[in-house]
């Protein structure tokens, strides 16, 4: 059986969609081809991508669907998986005009995020953040599969016709589980993934230089894509920041090099700003944090409230509050002896609760039932 999965919003080798997701299904037998916005096309690890001309623009993640539609069609998949709203209308047509079936696979609440977007005029972040929900609920009632990240997001669509799963975007074990950490290292603070405001890189730079003046041999690595539109002017030019912070920006590396990277850290941040949408979601980079025994200091609110208390696995902090995080950061460098037994305790954590291995069960029983009710509606 071909499955064809589809994103305009993701590289094509995304932690979710390739390394988890598609080699998931690769592995039990699925022909699995990618369909995204690339510049070759290309196979890894048994999984063909098939490319369409990359992006120019935002914009061109609406302009690329009649490439990706011709695509598919030429490909003569058993059943489509997409990753991105603006790919809905697209499903729709596959679904019910050309009787494929679809699974939606939702990673974020997409509505509220687009109440923070800077390039979303602020007069119209409100109704195009409604408007954009309830598109999202009408089409994914014609889908016949819906993956979602928790609970919560589950419940918005169950109530519709469509097959719904909580699949966690949990990280890898067979990756990311590090030898259980023995000794402390030398301090080297660790902040993993996209950067922009709202993920808390203002409230990082100015931590990072209250941390300096007590401890200055503290450094920081800073690994991920760089988001400065929404910064304030004083962050202009980031350069400046990591003489003041003692930091360095690493951008972003390849999945595989993570958990090297992870070896390396002593101690790590999970900064997030409280938007609408953090408050909901469960963020991977924490847990890949656990998965290396290193000691957490985290915004105190939503999922990562829940799961640091749970798992007493780190420090919490206001959101948004740099003096709080500073004094986070260096409580776990004059605290070695307890910065270590957090680090051990989230490390037990991740083997016992949240691993990828636990979760993909659920991708492939979701196939199994969506293609066997295809073979039910065709021998009707």
């Amino acid at each position: 059986m071909k499955i064809c999965i589809l994103t305009t919003a993701h590289s094509p080798w995304d932690e979710r969609i390739f390394h988890k997701e598609a080699r998931t299904l690769q592995a039990a037998g699925y022909e699995v081809v990618l369909i995204a916005p690339y510049e070759r096309a290309e196979e890894n690890q048994g999984v063909r991508l098939r490319a369409v001309a990359p992006l120019q623009s935002r914009w061109d993640r609406l302009w690329r669907q009649r490439a990706i539609y011709r695509a598919v069609l030429a490909e003569r998949p058993g059943l489509v998986h997409f990753h991105d709203p603006d790919l809905l209308p697209l499903a729709l047509i596959l679904q019910r005009w050309r009787r494929i079936p679809v699974i939606y696979d939702v990673h974020e609440y997409y509505g509220d995020s687009l109440q923070t977007r800077y390039w979303v005029p602020r007069l119209w972040r409100k109704a195009l953040s409604r408007g954009v929900e309830r598109f999202e609920k009408w089409a994914a009632r014609c889908c016949a599969g819906i993956v979602t990240v928790n609970q919560h997001m589950a419940g918005l669509f169950r109530s519709g016709p469509s097959e719904v799963i909580v699949l966690h975007n949990y990280p890898l074990r067979e990756q990311f589980r590090l030898p259980r950490p023995s000794a402390w290292k030398s301090p080297l603070v660790l902040y993993l993934g996209g950067m922009n405001r709202e993920r808390g890189l203002e409230v990082i730079l100015r931590a990072l230089c209250i941390v300096r003046e007590t401890h200055p041999q503290v450094r920081a690595v800073l690994v991920g894509p760089v988001d400065t539109s929404d910064l304030g002017a004083e962050f202009a030019d980031l350069t400046v920041w990591e003489e003041r912070a003692n930091v360095r920006f690493r951008g972003r590396i390849p999945y595989e090099d993570v958990p090297d990277l992870l070896r390396e850290c002593s101690i790590a941040l999970v900064p997030l700003l409280a938007t609408l949408n953090y408050q909901k979601a469960i963020p991977v980079k924490l847990l890949e944090y656990m998965a290396a025994g290193l000691p957490v200091v985290g915004s105190d609110f939503g999922y990562i409230r829940e799961i640091i208390l749970r798992n007493d696995c780190g420090l919490l902090k206001p959101a948004g509050d740099a003096q709080a995080l500073a004094e986070g950061v260096c409580w776990l460098v004059e605290h070695p002896t307890e910065a270590l037994r957090l680090g051990q305790n989230g490390w037990d954590a991740f083997a016992r609760e949240y691993t990828w291995e636990k979760e993909q069960d659920k991708l492939l029983d979701l196939y199994a039932r969506v293609l066997d009710g295809k073979k039910d509606d065709r021998e009707r």
